[in-house]
């Protein structure tokens, strides 16, 4: 019987038409994935400039996944579906009278369902397939077709997801007979795994985390974390055992639910309900005839009024409201959702382990992406629930005999909707509150919270729950309305990717409304509430139409529902419909003619052609001689009320080439503008379609000769869609990118390869190397100038503050605004800013030197630590480095809106309020650093490492920048804070730089070359300092980089580079530690070290002796991350281990490596008993350390001092080893 039962499920599976629809839809889904993922749309878009393969196994995996997900909510259809149909149609009891067995019975209903699953998985698959090979990819981005990389994820990971997601869901549609409660089940899933997932993110122990993914990801991501692109491109997918063990957890819990099932399930039992709110039944006895009595009854009269009926939608609302929030379903979802947001929150506001302050609009933005998504699926889940209830319940032909009209119906439902959605978000309201008073944090700004939540929110959700209400009207199947509402809003995320990037042809999307303490909302929400009634209309047209085409009583064909459409169209919804439809039209055809007639709005294929016609066209200029800006004075008038900005300035060029120069090229922006020369000059070019202009003076200018260019810009008028100028209401943020600059800008051509084949250009590396004579006239700042004198005049209005680079000379206010004039005593780079906000200013100073923080009122949280932070920063690099050139140190916050960053001008450092101003630090965090300090200290440092030297525009230019500020900011942090607090910085700094060369688009260089890659001179550019600080001696590097420092300091063309920087620590290292420059700086070498054994056993004089049992193995890789165990001369290590497949391999190890005995202090905090480096030569390694007290972990390099791929095994903790008796 249980294949007669198992095969009858799968002829009824392959006879239903929903069947191929769900494997159709898979099939152009994958197909349409793979397809665009591999370049099919590059014609219509902009080009895919990746190195990257598409088809590799860990692709394949990755998008087979995706639609697993998606296929997830379709297990309560086709698995839920197999036993919940003999329910429904009421033919259990008949079925059931069978001669079967219970076991035979459930394992071929839950096989089937299975097999139907992977039936139509296989359909994605053959997708990606198809997709692959379709005419017009990009054969560069593809690699030779493996079947075994579709057969290995359906095996390790596709396959034990559905036992496990499937065996649940049977069990819940089996007991509790409703196929709905088995959606609301996957979405609880989900929201678990996701709870999960983002719990266990930052947890040190790996494999726990790896264990507890239902999805196998993590387990996957243990061994393919630090996968470098040829590792991504060239490998099949990993099974080693933290995946085997997964996958036999959670394929064995699924095996156990159904267990459960057959254990519990009876064929006489009755349906499984539960609900918070059940009230205790009582038995009433009616007496009906208990006496005769003669009843007037009361005049009844009717009245179907449109007030009556939307009075009646309102009162039926409340019944489907309470149907909602009632059901213990939507309970546990909403308690899962929130959970999972309290988690996100707590995680995602962390900062290298210190949390900051629950601002409100923190506790709106983290969980919002996640809890948007959350009450879409809610509101397509129920709004299909609704509409289709009654016939569920099969009540729906008493209910459609009723005289409420259709719209009263459906508009009852939508108000359901909305009420469901606005519990939702005043969840997140109450939560966000909850967090800000368990932390002490009482500024609860809920005039902030209402209105982001239902006044920008709760529009949004609200147009999905029309379109929602549209859908499910049209299919009487509710699964089908469901699956596509899910698709469509998937969907939204890839239209970019094939040509559809303007907002007014994706369904609900509006510009962005970021919210800033200092500058609220800006200009955001009236280019929002625009985009939302657009949408709105259009919602409004689909509810017309869901009115009209209601299924009401018993219509069955098209044609039918057609003509009753026909009949229930009647001229007042004819009119909504046209109303609305027509209003939509409009809105729409004029917020495109805005954006794209009176405005230039540029396609991603359209800015891509721009750019190479912009080489084309100007590349030829690149090297031709131009005069150089040797003085700048500027007037900016900034009005923040209007947004606008209207600047005067003055350019003094000096001709310092050799050649005399008769034309000045000025490369400008989008700006009205008005340009001057002091001599005769002619406009011989004027493009304004890239804003480059070319001015002939009538005279050339001759070497050493200088010319005054003087300029006039101001923005275009703003318009409600386009911000024509980058002024702010409150905290305006610009720099001198707003401003001409001269001679051609190279840093505006193409740079991927594949669109610069596209379009015929030469290959181009991202950055000239070291030994390009010509670019060493150039540092990597500004291509038009070298060391200018600078003074500014800015005006504002009289509540704000304006600021700039120089001292303040004066202040005063005139007819209504507020003037400051900065000038610079000494020379600097043309590099500055312009900040005007209304500030709070603290004052102090170190030595002499000014030190002043200016802040938005309410954040002066951690003002005291940025001071302190300066005052460390300038006493040691003033006394490890060179004197510091300035009078003051100035710390400016800008909105957040503006980016989350911080940025060192010459005395000036402007300070996103996202970090640093609202850090919670607690000083007794051992895992937390004080990061309002570290960064202080960074910027600080771009004082020295930029501001007095700065390379040449060539590779490895960062490295004096970039990663010797890191390096700096790290010593100041040592020494306040101790070396502990580094283990934790430099173990999140080896993080970044591992996960960041996964990401890497083109080829990854070694740090003396990287071209501008911030996970190499931030991340590994501080790891790689730190580590030769620690193994020369921090003296002899800092009395090197100091020498450095006066060779190079201010220098004009040729500038420094990170060859002639690398010859100053040569210098400084002895000879057995020189390995360390070639391994560290001028290739890419990585180590795997790993503890073996850690024991320690107590001695007669009670000291204790360590044994540390572990293997060091290093090895390099290529730009492309392929590795390397042999040397120059063909040398390698290799050693062979019983039970492992493969022999650890090695270069040739002469290595000096930290060994690490730790203990505990009285405090119970970590201790360092012994830290010794211990020269290695061998892979497999066995040291006995003696120490005086009691110890506790023991490790290899346990400080991460070098770039290992796996840290966490290094360090493990010590088993006691007994005497023998």
């Amino acid at each position: 019987m249980f294949y007669s039962i198992y095969s009858f499920e799968l002829r009824y599976w392959f006879r239903k038409p929903l069947f191929y629809i769900y494997c159709g839809i898979m099939f152009f889904l994958s197909t349409l994935i793979m397809a665009t993922a591999a370049g099919i749309f590059e014609g219509i878009t902009a080009s895919i400039n990746s190195v990257t393969i598409v088809n590799s196994a860990i692709a394949i995996n990755g998008i087979l996944n995706e639609m697993n997900v998606i296929m997830f909510f379709l297990l309560p259809s086709i698995i839920g579906g197999t036993i919940f149909k003999d329910f429904d149609n009421e033919m259990h009891s008949v079925i059931f009278s069978y001669p079967f067995k219970k076991w035979e019975y459930l394992l071929a209903k839950l096989l089937s369902g299975l097999t139907i699953t992977i039936i139509v998985m296989l359909f994605a698959a053959i997708g990606i397939m198809l997709g692959s090979v379709m005419p017009g990819t990009n054969p560069e981005l593809l690699g030779p077709f493996v079947l075994m990389n579709y057969v290995q994820s359906f095996m390790y990971y596709l396959i034990p997801n559905l036992i496990f997601y499937g065996a649940i869901v049977f069990a819940v549609v089996t007991f509790a007979r409703n196929v709905s409660v088995g959606f609301i089940t996957v979405l609880g899933l989900i929201i678990i795994q996701s709870f999960a997932a983002v719990l266990t993110q930052d947890s040190d122990n790996k494999i726990l985390s790896a264990m507890l993914d239902p999805f196998g990801a993590q387990a996957n991501g243990f061994y393919t974390e630090y996968w470098t692109i040829y590792e991504r491109n060239e490998n099949p997918l990993p099974f080693g055992d933290i995946i085997l063990y997964n996958r036999l957890l959670w394929t064995g819990i699924g095996l156990l639910v159904f267990g459960f099932v057959y254990r519990t399930f009876r064929f006489d039992q009755e349906a499984f309900s539960f609900s918070f709110f059940r009230k205790a039944g009582k038995v009433v006895t009616k007496k009906n005839f208990g006496s005769i009595m003669a009843i007037k009854l009361p005049k009844v009269s009717l009245n179907f009024s449109f007030v009556e009926n939307l009075k009646t939608a309102w009162v039926i609302s409340n019944a489907d409201f309470k149907y909602i929030i009632k059901s213990w379903a939507f309970i546990i979802i909403t308690i899962l959702g929130l959970l999972l947001s309290l988690v996100t929150i707590s995680v995602s506001s962390e900062i290298y382990g210190t949390d900051t302050l629950p601002v409100t609009w923190q506790m709106l933005e983290f969980p919002g992406l996640f809890f948007g998504l959350f009450i879409n699926l809610l509101t397509f889940l129920y709004a299909g629930m609704l509409i289709h209830r009654s016939r569920t319940d099969k009540i729906d032909q008493l209910v459609h005999s009723t005289a409420m009209p259709n719209w009263g119906i459906l508009l009852s439902k939508f108000f359901a909707l909305i009420k469901m959605q606005a519990v939702l978000l005043l969840g997140i309201m109450f939560l966000g509150m909850g967090i800000q008073l368990f932390n002490g944090y009482f500024n609860f700004e809920i005039g902030q919270y209402l209105f982001e939540l239902f006044g920008i929110k709760l529009v949004h959700v609200m147009i999905w729950g029309l379109l929602a209400i549209f859908v499910h009207t049209l299919f009487k199947n509710f699964y089908i309305g469901f699956f596509l509402l899910l698709i469509v809003s998937i969907g939204l995320t890839f239209l970019d990717q094939i040509g559809v990037e303007q907002m007014i042809f994706k369904f609900n999307q509006a510009p962005r409304t970021a919210y800033s303490d200092m500058n609220g909302y800006g200009s955001s929400l009236s280019p929002y509430y625009i985009y939302k009634l657009y949408w709105l209309l259009l919602g409004i047209a689909l509810y017309v139409l869901s009115i009209v085409f209601f299924r009401r009583g018993v219509p069955d064909s098209i044609n039918e529902r057609l003509s009753e459409a026909g009949k229930a169209f009647s001229p007042i919804l004819k009119g909504v419909f046209s109303i609305s439809l027509i209003g939509f039209l409009a809105m729409g055809s004029w917020i495109y003619y805005v954006n794209n007639v009176n405005n230039e709005n540029l396609s991603s294929k359209q800015l891509e052609k721009r750019l190479a016609d912009w080489e084309k066209n100007y590349g030829k200029f690149e090297h031709i001689p131009q005069p150089r800006i040797v003085d700048v004075k500027v007037d900016l008038d900034i009005f923040p009320k209007t947004r606008d900005f209207e600047a005067r300035g003055r350019y003094i060029l000096l001709n310092k080439t050799a050649v005399a120069i008769d034309s000045i090229h000025i490369d400008h922006g989008g700006f009205i503008t008005e340009f001057s020369f002091e001599k005769p000059f002619e406009l011989v070019l004027e493009d304004d379609s890239m804003n480059y202009d070319i001015y002939q003076l009538e005279n050339a200018l001759q070497p050493g000769d200088s010319v005054v260019f003087t300029f006039k810009i101001s923005n275009k008028p703003n318009g409600i869609f386009r911000n024509n100028s980058p002024i702010r209401a409150n905290g305006t943020f610009v720099n001198n990118g707003l401003f001409p600059r001269i001679g051609y800008n190279p840093a505006s051509e193409l740079r991927g390869e594949e669109s610069r084949e596209k379009f015929g250009l030469p290959p181009k590396e991202r950055m000239a190397p070291p030994t390009d004579s010509v670019s060493l006239q150039n540092n990597y700042i500004a291509y038009d100038a070298d060391w200018i004198d600078f003074e500014t005049t800015i005006s504002t209005t009289p509540e704000q503050i304006a600021i700039a680079p120089g001292y303040l000379q004066k202040d005063w206010i005139e007819d209504g605004r507020r003037y400051f004039h900065y000038k610079m005593d000494s020379k600097m780079l043309n590099f500055y800013s312009f900040i005007s906000a209304e500030f709070e200013v603290a004052k102090d100073s170190w030595n002499g030197i000014a030190i002043e923080v200016y802040y938005h009122k309410d954040h002066d949280y951690n003002v005291d630590r940025m001071i302190k932070g300066v005052k460390r920063s300038l006493d040691y690099y003033t006394k490890e480095f060179s004197p510091y050139q300035f009078k003051q140190v100035r710390i400016i916050e800008f909105p957040r809106t503006s980016g989350g960053f911080a940025q060192s001008f010459a005395n000036t450092i402007p300070y996103s309020e996202a970090i640093g101003f609202i850090a919670e630090v607690d000083e007794e965090n051992e895992d937390g650093v004080d990061y309002p300090f570290s960064i202080t200290a960074h910027e600080v440092a771009h004082q020295w490492w930029a501001h007095q030297v700065i390379g040449a525009n060539v590779q490895g230019a960062t490295v004096m920048s970039e990663s010797m500020s890191e390096y700096s900011s790290l010593k100041v942090l040592e020494k306040e804070y101790g070396q502990d607090k580094m283990r934790i910085f430099l173990k999140d700094a080896l993080d970044r730089y591992l996960i960041g060369r996964t990401l890497e688009s083109r080829k990854e260089k070694p740090l003396i070359y990287n071209e501008n890659q911030q996970y190499i001179h931030y991340n590994k550019g501080s790891l790689v300092l730190y580590a030769l600080s620690d193994y020369i001696g921090e003296k002899n590097m800092n009395a090197a980089l100091s020498k450095y420092i006066d060779a190079v300091a201010f220098q004009n063309p040729p500038y420094t580079t990170s060859l002639e920087f690398l010859s100053y620590l040569d210098e400084a290292t002895p000879d057995s530690l020189k390995y360390l420059l070639e391994d560290m700086f001028r290739t890419i070498t990585l180590y795997d070290n790993s503890v073996k054994d850690a024991t320690f056993e107590t001695l007669e004089d009670s000291t204790f002796k360590v044994t540390l049992a572990f293997y060091t193995a290093k090895y390099r890789t290529n730009e492309e991350g392929k590795r390397t165990y042999f040397d120059a001369a063909g040398d390698s290590l290799s050693l062979e281990i019983e039970g492992r497949r493969r022999p650890i391999q090695s270069l040739p190890l002469a290595d000096w490596i930290d060994v690490g005995v730790f203990g505990v202090d009285e405090e119970g905090k970590e201790k360092v008993l012994y830290l010794k480096k211990h020269k290695i030569s061998e892979i497999e390694n066995s040291i006995s350390i003696v120490v005086d007290q009691k110890p506790i972990s023991a490790g290899i390099d346990p400080y991460n001092k070098l770039i290992d791929t796996n840290s966490n095994d290094n360090k493990r903790v010590l088993k006691e080893k007994k005497k023998e008796e």
